[in-house]
């Protein structure tokens, strides 16, 4: 193995795994559930020519150590890290943030709490709730989570299946295919029992986490500029089409600007990075000075900002 790229900081007694290139205007890159750096490798290429882009592995993902025993994400807890970082990093302009997946929970988040500090917010294929179901109580479930990550490491399956779940889960393919050092970091990274753990209990808390969103939603305002971005693979589903009428919805819900990746997995910032395919739309300009700006449609306003999404 390689040595580890990227550099290691220190946020609240957290040490944290940063992959950090370019100069500009300071970009941040939160992935996914799993999501790990890697999968950020050609968006950090393109984007790094004229910005400060600053990939964050999550505690327990990539090559960041796990949350502390006991403790579990909570939004307002990764929407600080993410101004933990920048704080770790000297950067004292206003960044604008990337949310793929869930992680669009803590990059709207953070531009609610700390507006000063965000320049606007792209949501990549965003986790979109608005009346999650918590029939289990949250302990039990986590409990359950680590239960069930730790008898799969014990047994050897997450050794045995872990790199080749990623390779089902995931089925994005970066235009160039998928370099060598990827490849053994998957091959690394998904048998550690850590990684196993901090998956699982991200994924279990997903519904709290929805309910703690809509609740800072009722107490801060969005002044920022959002783009919501939805991928679609450009063949006909009836899956495709209801996420895409969750995807718009939760535009004119935040009075975002909308767009469609056509064609692109959920892991759009791997198989349709920026630029990377000129007839595409492109995902992410967010990087002029002063706003965002993208290859968009105007959103649908919603003067109501009713809290009516569709999952």
């Amino acid at each position: 193995m390689k040595h580890p790229p990227g550099q290691f900081v220190e946020v609240d007694g957290q040490r944290l795994h940063l992959f950090v290139r370019g100069t500009g205007p300071t970009v941040v890159l939160c992935g996914g559930l799993g999501s790990n750096w890697f999968d950020w490798n050609d968006t950090v290429d393109i984007l790094s020519a004229h910005h400060h882009v600053v990939v964050l592995d999550r505690p327990g993902f990539g090559l960041s150590d796990p949350l502390p025993a006991g403790v579990t994400p909570t939004v307002r807890g990764e929407a600080e890290r993410i101004l933990g970082v920048l704080e770790a990093l000297g950067v004292t302009g206003p960044a604008v943030v990337v949310g793929h997946s869930i992680a669009g929970f803590y990059a709207e988040a953070v531009a609610r709490l700390y507006p000063s500090r965000i320049r606007g917010v792209l949501l990549l294929d965003s986790s979109a709730e608005s009346d999650p179901r918590r029939i289990i109580p949250a302990a039990i479930r986590v409990e359950a989570a680590h239960a069930i990550a730790a008898v799969l490491s014990r047994t050897g399956l997450q050794k045995l299946l872990g790199p080749r779940v990623r390779r089902v889960l995931n089925q994005a393919t970066p235009p160039d295919g998928i370099p060598q050092p990827t490849f053994d970091w998957v091959d690394d990274i998904y048998r550690r029992p850590t990684y196993l753990a901090a998956a699982l209990t991200e994924d279990v808390v997903y519904p709290d986490l929805a309910v703690e969103l809509n609740r800072i939603r009722k107490r801060f305002r969005l002044d920022v500029p959002v783009i919501v971005a939805a991928a679609h693979t450009g063949r006909p589903s009836p899956w495709g089409k209801r996420w895409i009428r969750t995807q718009r919805k939760l535009a004119a819900y935040l009075q975002a600007d909308f767009t469609v990746l056509i064609p692109a997995h959920h892991h759009a910032m791997i198989d349709n990075p920026p630029r990377s395919q000129p007839s595409s739309p492109n995902w992410c300009e967010p990087l002029a000075a002063t706003h965002v700006t993208c290859v968009t449609e105007p959103a649908a306003q919603d003067p109501s900002r009713s809290s009516a999404m569709a999952r």
